[in-house]
């Protein structure tokens, strides 16, 4: 009887791709003043690749006149970029059913 060759299947092998990364302003054009938040504030937020554009929900982390630093999810990780203050909107997070009963006016008498 045949002998089973150890380890004959093994997963194939690919190269690690480089997931691509979001342009981000430099200091000189983000300018000085840079005023933090305490609690990130939900918008849209447009962020340019090198090859695309994608609208993301993101979180406002940091802001000057001309500029937003934003946080948001890529690929599974935490990615920020600072963008134009133009390309950035305010949004608002959504309220579950179950906390809308919670702060209903008629709870909030007993």
């Amino acid at each position: 009887m045949g002998r089973r060759r150890e380890n004959r299947w093994q997963p194939p092998e690919h190269p690690e791709v480089e997931r691509p990364r979001a342009y981000s302003l430099s200091e000189d054009a983000r300018g000085a003043d840079v005023c933090h938040a305490v609690t990130p504030k939900p918008v849209w937020a447009w962020i340019q690749f090198p090859t695309f554009h994608v609208r993301v929900k993101a979180f406002a982390k940091s802001w000057t006149r001309d500029a937003v630093l934003v946080e948001w999810a890529q690929f599974g990780q935490q990615a920020e970029a600072w963008v134009w203050r133009s390309a950035v909107k305010h949004r608002t997070l959504r309220v579950d059913q179950a906390d809308r009963a919670n702060r209903s006016p008629q709870n909030a008498l007993r």
